[in-house]
């Protein structure tokens, strides 16, 4: 008998078009469809790129015997059932967005089934970061080898505005 793998994801997941719901109707989803899932604070930060309404984000870490392509497709399948209409402009509002972070500590680059790891904006982006170094300040970036407590300091250290409104005191007792 073939013993399954289980891999370690982090995913990032925002929505800036009826955020509640979104944001709830994800973290459903997850908790409906692996059984390990923790999940950070939400995050509500300004729209990047282009002039919108805020965003909400926040981090999700999983636990799925999954291939990485497979849960591409599932994140995918969750979006487009949200009514997540993929647009040309990669700047702008969403019902729903789930990015996979990190797939266990592998590097690679993106195919035509498969994202680029670590996402790039795993480092680059406080609504990304911030949420990173809440849920597992200590674990090392694949490529770095810093912190993400680290990468967060830094990250805040060199940046006057993070673009980060709030943190969103919410109840995910229902959830999970």
């Amino acid at each position: 008998m073939k013993e399954l793998t289980v891999h370690q994801v982090w995913l990032g997941i925002g929505s800036n078009i009826e955020r509640d719901f979104h944001i709830r109707a994800t973290v459903d989803a997850l908790t409906e469809h692996f059984t390990e899932v923790r999940l950070s604070y939400i995050y509500e930060s300004e729209a990047a790129g282009f002039a919108g309404p805020p965003f909400y984000n926040l981090v999700a870490w999983i636990e799925t015997t999954m291939p990485l392509n497979e849960l591409q497709q599932w994140c995918k399948a969750v979006e487009q059932r949200l009514g997540r209409v993929v647009s040309a402009e990669r700047f702008s509002s969403k019902t729903i967005d789930i990015d996979i972070l990190l797939f266990d500590n592998l590097v690679a680059e993106a195919t035509a089934t498969t994202p680029k790891l670590p996402r790039g904006e795993l480092l680059t982006s406080a609504f990304v970061l911030a949420p990173m170094a809440e849920l597992v300040p200590y674990m090392l970036h694949p490529q770095s080898g810093k912190s993400y407590r680290q990468h967060w300091f830094e990250f805040k250290a060199n940046n006057d505005d993070t673009g980060i409104i709030d943190i969103v005191p919410y109840s995910w007792s229902k959830a999970i």
